[in-house]
């Protein structure tokens, strides 16, 4: 459904809506990618994971994991 515009100023008034619709996304999408690195971040991974044994076996592998990549 097309708008139609009797003047200037109402074209500039929906342009401006507009370009302040787009800078809130643009700062709701900033947020939303900080808070993913944040989740990301080690610490964080390993809080997820929990504590434990299930802990010490990812730990471990890991490091398994980096030391057979190493020596070859």
């Amino acid at each position: 459904m097309k708008k139609t515009y009797a003047s200037f100023e109402e074209v500039d008034k929906d342009l401006k809506i507009l370009n302040l619709r787009r800078q809130i996304a643009n700062e709701q999408v900033k947020g939303n990618v900080s808070s993913i690195k944040e989740a990301l971040q080690p610490p964080e991974i390993l809080s997820v994971l929990g504590s434990g044994m299930f802990k010490k076996l990812i730990i471990s592998s890991l490091i398994g994991y980096v030391l057979r990549r190493i020596r070859k």
